[in-house]
């Protein structure tokens, strides 16, 4: 009998009954089911162009505009081409480098994402997830790596390749990735009408987004639930678990910015009306689910997108935490939802109680008329960017995601820390300026890590660091933010960053 094959591609299989496996370190200790990303956290949008509201989207899943220029544009697309430098783990293909390549503990250019190679992607704008990334080109191309898991990645990565015996004796290190998941690759055009122009893009767990400049918006992928379930789409009485290539989303229109959850997404219309949708277990959605009489159609219901209620305020931002979620108003006031069990949405009274989620949207006072205009969530822990420059954290202390060594007299402040059975921090009740990152710029969060850039294009890390996410000198943890430092950065100025579950990314701008 011939020797038993195998195939070297990842195995997923268990993603419904574990979908945390491979967070390792980073894993946080609220939600151990929960899955592992960096929130999408771009600046403030600039108001649309046009008021005028689009028109209807297709109530089907599968339909697809005939002729996207029968609606106004709404959203322009970013022109500044980026240089995209990645570090930490990519023993699954986050870091994007290939099938060889599993691991870059200090930043490193990835050299089909170096928009001064005339032969590499263009990006503009990328958005981290658990374990994958999407790009948007300045070519209008979608670009995807990472775990396609449940189709995150949005195109086939069917691989046929690097069979061997599973008797051998091998080296894990020696065995190759999924070329088709561990490369970045265009999500091929013909999977969009004719004309579609693409203008941000946003990566969930096991999900993804992209925002046309018409204000539609397209998903791929899928939302686990907290049993693992995958659930996506409900429309005409029809549920759909996973979708393997992009479709539009029914329900929305005149969108200007997306937010991804870990499982949830947010989107932000015209008229500053906020619309979420996806797994709504943890009230992430802006709603609770657990209290109705008709929690199974509530749970349907709830990957239809419907509007959260601001209280007649309009939103001009939007942000998300892994199971939270956030909304910057007109009026400057700052909204948070969702999971709260070490404070991560802001809302400091029932922090660390049996309490652990906001039901609706609640005002933020402490980030009130603050100016914020970076706002991103990791699992336990929040962090935002505000108009004079101060990088504010909050929420969880433990694992050092905040960057602040707090003092003998902070830690006994109890409007500012909640200890644990042991008497040490382990809630930042309020947001707090991390001291040595200087003036902030932009802030993401990972589940378990932070990545921050001040005004004069310098990174900094703190947090987890044993996957090489941080990008610091040494692999260890660290409590306090430290400057990201190496060849990949030397005299370049950084201007945004974004944080997975083991992997980070930082970005300069190419000169023209």
């Amino acid at each position: 009998m011939p020797p038993k094959k195998r195939k070297l591609q990842p195995d997923h299989s268990d993603r419904d009954e574990q979908p945390s496996r491979r967070r390792k370190l980073a894993q946080s200790e609220a939600d151990t089911q929960g899955p592992t990303r960096s929130t999408n956290n771009r600046k403030l949008p600039q108001a649309a162009s046009k008021r005028t509201r689009a028109a209807p989207a297709p109530k089907r899943s599968d339909a697809k505009p005939t002729t996207p220029a029968q609606l106004p544009v709404l959203n322009k697309p970013p022109t500044k081409t980026l240089q995209v430098i990645i570090f930490g783990s990519g023993e699954c293909g986050e870091l994007g480098l290939g099938p060889k390549e599993k691991e870059k503990p200090r930043p490193f250019v990835n050299p089909y994402l170096d928009g001064s190679d005339a032969g590499a992607f263009r990006v503009v704008q990328f958005d981290c997830g658990g374990m994958h990334t999407v790009a948007l080109t300045a070519d209008n191309k979608i670009v995807t790596w990472g775990v396609n898991d449940r189709g995150a990645l949005g195109r086939d990565t069917t691989w046929d390749g690097g069979l061997r015996d599973v008797d051998a004796e091998s080296d894990d290190d020696d065995e190759q990735l999924n070329p088709k998941e561990s490369t970045p690759t265009q999500i091929p055009s013909a999977a969009f009408p004719n004309g579609t122009v693409f203008t941000q893009v946003a990566a969930g767990d096991s999900c993804s987004f992209a925002l046309t400049d018409t204000g539609l918006v397209y998903g791929w992928g899928t939302f686990l639930d907290a049993e693992g379930k995958p659930r996506f789409i409900y429309a005409d009485s029809q549920l759909t678990g996973t979708l393997d290539s992009p479709s539009l989303i029914p329900g929305l229109e005149s969108i200007t910015q997306i937010a991804c959850g870990a499982n949830h997404a947010l989107a932000l219309d015209a008229a500053g009306n906020v619309w979420a949708w996806g797994v709504g277990q943890k009230s992430q959605l802006g709603y609770p689910l657990f209290d109705s009489r008709h929690y199974h159609r509530r749970i349907l219901e709830s990957l239809q997108p419907h509007r959260v209620n601001l209280r007649r305020h309009k939103a001009k931002y939007i942000a998300s935490g892994l199971d939270h979620s956030f909304a910057v108003d007109r009026d400057d006031n700052v909204w948070a939802w969702g999971l709260n069990r070490y404070g991560q949405a802001g809302y400091a009274k029932e922090a660390g109680t049996d309490n652990i989620a906001l039901p609706y949207p609640m005002k933020i006072p402490d980030l009130c008329g603050k100016g914020v205009t970076v706002l991103s969530g990791g699992a336990d822990h929040s962090a935002a960017v505000t108009a004079d420059g101060q990088c504010l954290v909050w929420g969880r202390i433990d694992g050092g995601q905040l960057g602040v060594k707090f003092s003998d007299e902070q830690a006994q402040d109890r409007t500012l820390t909640r200890l644990d059975d042991r008497a040490r921090p382990r809630i930042c009740l309020r947001p707090i300026a991390v001291p040595n990152v200087g003036a902030a710029a932009y802030v993401a969060c990972g589940t378990g890590h932070t990545i921050a850039i001040n005004t004069e294009g310098r990174a900094f890390g703190t947090g987890f660091g044993a996957m090489g996410q941080l990008g610091i000198a040494s692999e260890d943890d660290t409590d306090v933010a430290e400057k990201i430092t190496g060849a990949a950065v030397k005299g370049k100025r950084l201007v945004c960053c974004g944080a997975g579950g083991q992997f980070s990314m930082v970005a300069s701008l190419v000169e023209a």
